[in-house]
């Protein structure tokens, strides 16, 4: 039978010119830390016709008037719709119209894809008239929008004497609500600010993320006081650094170390835990479609680092706390490191009170420390306890750490350690069919397939290259799971 492509922008089918082939690219992932790359066809050329003259709005006629635009584009093989995305018209040539085809999953943020989050308009609420009549948590539609735990810093109005203040951010005292004297500090829940993005942006969140009870716990700490403030603006208790791309590429990094899938054409983004998707069960047999040659690759780096960016504008993070350390795999033969670094770290814990505590002065006007800083950093709320609105760098079985019990490499990482310690990297050559491509669009699918099988072992897939119309072999590297 003869194999066939047909590609639809908005709709409608493309003509294509007889014996037209190109590469279709897809990357899983799964195994992109800290970025996030969409499928992609580089640039190719469809031939004028009436048809495409029409989609494409006669740009080839110099009198026409045409606007560059993006076109909602599936790409079928033998009937299989196999991937879905935008095209864009590059330019016109003697033989026709030049197109790329691509994910596009940047477009998923708009115009605020590398805006600050300090710069975004996430909305406001009036305050009380008395600070001190605050809610240590906000919560709206079961949602916990932000709260106002206790943190211990000394140093948050410097060497400035302020009335009142005993040390403590967000200090509250049972049936009289904050302390006047306290500087007042809302937290945003971090599940909350992804939720609003997408809201903002036109796209929903999802996945094991989304739903774990603990996650939806953590917080996003700040040091931007209220101080007399009648309305709370929530962008100015975001870090500046961070933007929608990189909050949300941050993610995939440690601490969690998820995986990001993108679902172009129902804008969805499922955020899974890796350390979850690795066990997922290998179920395509390639084995009979595979070339028989088959040669294992080399790989070096195989001892992980996992750390994070601290906040050297706290004081306690000069020399570094062994409870925010990072942690570095143990000598293994000739091995070299693998190093992941992210943004979101955090706080140290105070072991007499059991409350959070930092060394940083805040950002106030009231003693003129509106240019101070503070970088990206994660607590977890924990509520009421005797009368103390709590947070703290640990909640339930998870222990924002790299060390000791319940610790971040021990839940999010294990697999993929114990995975990098024994793979290696293998190119295979595979005629695959129209459904077997389909099934492995790593996005669309949000990781269903993630592993193949050939000739008694199972691979990761961590990118393909496929050559359409399918009548020959696709490429695929894979990873010996």
């Amino acid at each position: 039978m003869k194999k066939r492509i047909e590609i639809k922008l908005d709709g409608r089918s493309l003509d294509l010119s007889p014996g037209m082939a190109f590469t279709l690219e897809r990357y899983n992932p799964m195994f992109e830390f800290g970025s996030i790359t969409g499928s992609k066809v580089y640039r190719f050329t469809v031939p004028f016709s009436p048809t495409n003259n029409r989609i494409f709005q006669y740009a080839a006629d110099p009198q026409a008037l045409w606007e560059p635009r993006k076109y909602s584009a599936q790409q079928y093989a033998d009937g299989d719709m196999i991937e879905q995305g935008v095209v864009f018209l590059e330019s016109v040539k003697a033989t026709g119209y030049e197109i790329t085809f691509g994910s596009n999953l940047g477009d998923f943020f708009g115009d605020l894809r590398d805006v600050p989050l300090t710069d975004i308009d996430f909305g406001t609420e009036a305050l009380p008239a008395d600070h001190k009549d605050i809610s240590p948590e906000k919560i709206v539609a079961g949602q916990t929008v932000y709260t106002l735990p206790t943190i211990l810093n000394a140093q948050f109005y410097g060497t400035n004497v302020v009335a009142g203040f005993s040390g403590k951010v967000n200090e509250y005292l049972a049936g009289t609500g904050y302390v006047a004297g306290s500087p007042k500090v809302p937290m945003l829940n971090l599940h909350w600010v992804l939720r609003k993005l997408g809201e903002l942006c036109g796209f929903s969140l999802r996945g094991q993320f989304m739903d774990d009870p603990d996650a939806q716990r953590l917080l996003i700490y700040n040091t931007f006081a209220l101080e007399g403030a009648t309305v709370l603006d929530y962008r100015n208790h975001l870090p500046a650094e961070l933007t929608p791309r990189t909050l949300l590429l941050s993610l995939t990094l440690p601490p969690f170390g998820l995986s990001a899938f993108f679902d172009v054409h129902k804008r969805t983004v499922t955020l899974d835990y890796t350390e979850n998707k690795l066990a997922t069960p290998t179920r395509l047999n390639l084995t009979t479609a595979t070339q028989p040659s088959i040669y294992p690759g080399n790989l070096n780096n195989r001892r992980l680092e996992l750390d994070w960016e601290l906040d050297t504008d706290d004081g306690l993070m000069k020399t570094i706390p062994a409870a925010v350390a990072k942690y570095t795999a143990p000598g293994y033969s000739t091995a070299t490191l693998f190093p992941l670094k992210g943004k979101f770290s955090t706080l140290v814990m105070d072991g007499a009170t059991g409350l959070p505590k930092a060394e940083q002065l805040g950002i106030t006007p009231l003693t003129a420390q509106m240019d101070k800083k503070f970088r990206p950093r994660l607590l977890f709320w924990e509520g009421m306890i005797d009368n103390v609105p709590r947070a703290s760098s640990s909640y339930g079985s998870t222990s924002l750490s790299f060390a000791g019990p319940n610790n971040l490499r021990e839940k999010y990482w294990k697999r993929y350690e114990e995975f990098r310690l024994r793979t290696f990297p293998v190119t295979l050559l595979v005629a695959l069919t129209a459904n077997q491509l389909a099934r492995l669009d790593f996005h669309r699918t949000a990781g269903q397939e993630v592993a193949v099988h050939v000739r008694g072992l199972d691979y990761f897939i961590s990118a393909i290259k496929a050559r359409l119309p399918l009548s020959g072999y696709s490429t695929l590297d894979v990873w010996r799971r």
